[in-house]
């Protein structure tokens, strides 16, 4: 008896491309695009959280330091809250001083500041003051060095 040699068709071909493609969809499903939703549906309910417990608050931006935080502001209230949008601790309006910010980085520790904004560092809040390639948080009350490093 002879031995034949099957060759396989287009259709094969077509079929385990197909297979392919399916198995591709389903684990990039699975494993980048299923984690990604969850942590979109977490910091949704935390932004969510945030706006019910304090009503017309804006200018909601979050930060990333020791943990992840979330900065907002009413026309005469800062608030912070951390990653699950419980309200960690608020400041008056008026105690707020970009200039002071900006004046004691280029005088205390050398830097130019090219952006300064709100942060939370380890236990208080903070102001996060990125230039002269460097990144500085300075303690929002104190205005003490919490953390400094080079970014360059």
């Amino acid at each position: 008896m002879a031995k034949t040699k099957r060759i396989y068709g287009k259709r094969f071909t077509a079929l385990l491309s197909i297979l392919f493609v399916f198995l591709f969809v389903v684990l990039w499903s699975l494993f980048i695009s299923g984690p990604n939703r969850v942590h979109e549906e977490i910091q949704k309910n935390a932004l969510q959280k945030i706006e019910d417990s304090v009503k017309g608050i804006t200018g909601i931006t979050s930060h990333q330091f020791d943990y992840l935080t979330y900065q907002g502001y009413t026309e005469d209230t800062l608030y912070w809250f951390d990653a699950t949008g419980k309200k960690i601790t608020e400041r008056d309006m008026s105690s707020l001083d970009y200039q002071k910010v900006r004046d004691e980085a280029a005088e205390t520790y050398g830097i130019e500041a090219d952006s300064v904004q709100l942060a939370y560092g380890y236990d208080n809040p903070a102001y996060e003051i990125r230039g002269s390639g460097k990144l500085l948080l300075l303690d929002y009350d104190t205005y003490v060095r919490v953390y400094e490093r080079e970014t360059e």
